[in-house]
């Protein structure tokens, strides 16, 4: 059988990787927040018009 591996950004250190890769370990670890990553990926980031805003609404 084999695993899954899912971590946070604290995690994201090479030994960790080389760890899970060896043994087959499938995984998911999310990379640090950086300013280079985000201006490369921002537009992936955007929410999508139908999701709901982060702060509450009043009518």
């Amino acid at each position: 059988m084999q695993g899954f591996f899912r971590s946070l950004a604290a995690f994201a250190d090479p030994e960790v990787y080389e760890y899970v890769e060896t043994r087959g370990i499938k995984y998911s670890i999310r990379l640090p927040a950086n300013r280079i990553l985000q201006d490369r990926i921002g537009y992936l980031l955007k929410r999508p018009v139908e999701r709901p805003p982060h702060r509450v609404r009043w009518h």
